[in-house]
């Protein structure tokens, strides 16, 4: 994997995440005043963040 592919990956990636997260909010599938439904979502964006950081660091290693 190179930093083209990886841009790709999240970027597009993290359009159809951004996209299905505003959606997911806005039709009231998942309402922040709900603890656990605030959860959810912010370890799904925790969790988009870490694999870009994990798969970063990867690469940061392979090209070594």
């Amino acid at each position: 994997m190179n930093w083209s592919e990886l841009l790709y990956q999240y970027g597009i990636g993290g359009i159809f995440f951004l996209v299905t997260l505003v959606m997911c909010l806005r039709l009231g599938a998942a309402d922040m005043a709900i603890p656990s439904d605030r959860r959810t979502v912010w370890i799904s964006v925790f969790g988009f963040f870490a694999y870009l950081g994990a798969h970063t660091g990867w690469i940061l290693l392979a090209s070594r």
